[in-house]
């Protein structure tokens, strides 16, 4: 028996209908794949909270939170590479930095004082409120009234206000001078 071949139209509507099966089937897989390896970086992908100490030279802290989604630690490391990693508790990291300026806080509110025990000291706020900030060291009083005028000396006692950290390290380098030698000389945050 011999066959006829198809007409030519039946051809191409065959040949059509092969090539629109294949597109079909082809994206098909292709939206199957690609959703795939969508999940698959989603299921890698965390959320993380982060915590941003500053610590400024005037001894203040401050403490910011935010959320993260990262796809993993060394991202979050890289992320916040200008900043020491302290410690990681479940999903929260800490990271710190070290602000070499004042605290935008003691920038409108500190001021140099004496303490209570004669100690250079850093106040919120003017020494008489006594909120103390940070303490230095002690001051030899006794020199400090025979050198400084007494000009000097009352605007120490009334509180030297400070607004950037020139002054601050002016301010004790300055009475550092006049440090009791029996004390050593320290900081002590409060």
């Amino acid at each position: 028996m011999i066959r006829k071949p198809l007409p030519k139209h039946w051809r191409t509507l065959l040949a059509l209908s092969v090539l629109f099966v294949t597109v079909v089937v082809g994206g098909t897989w292709y939206l199957y794949s690609a959703i795939g390896k969508l999940k698959g970086s989603e299921a890698a992908a965390q959320t993380v909270d982060v915590v941003l100490k500053r610590e400024y030279l005037c001894g203040e802290t401050e403490e910011e939170m935010k959320r993260e989604t990262v796809a993993s630690v060394d991202e979050l490391l890289t992320r916040y590479k200008d900043w020491n990693f302290v410690s990681r508790n479940r999903s929260v990291y800490t990271f710190e930095k070290k602000i070499n300026d004042l605290s935008p806080h003691c920038k409108e509110n500190a001021y140099f004082g004496l303490g209570t025990n004669g100690e250079l000291t850093l106040f919120d706020g003017l020494p008489e409120k006594g909120q103390v900030i940070q303490t230095f060291f002690q001051l030899d009083t006794g020199k400090l009234e025979s050198s400084l005028p007494r000009e000097e000396l009352n605007l120490l006692r009334q509180g030297i206000r400070i607004t950037d950290a020139a002054e601050y390290n002016s301010i004790i380098s300055t009475y550092s001078e006049f440090s009791n030698d029996d004390q050593e000389a320290t900081v002590r945050l409060k």
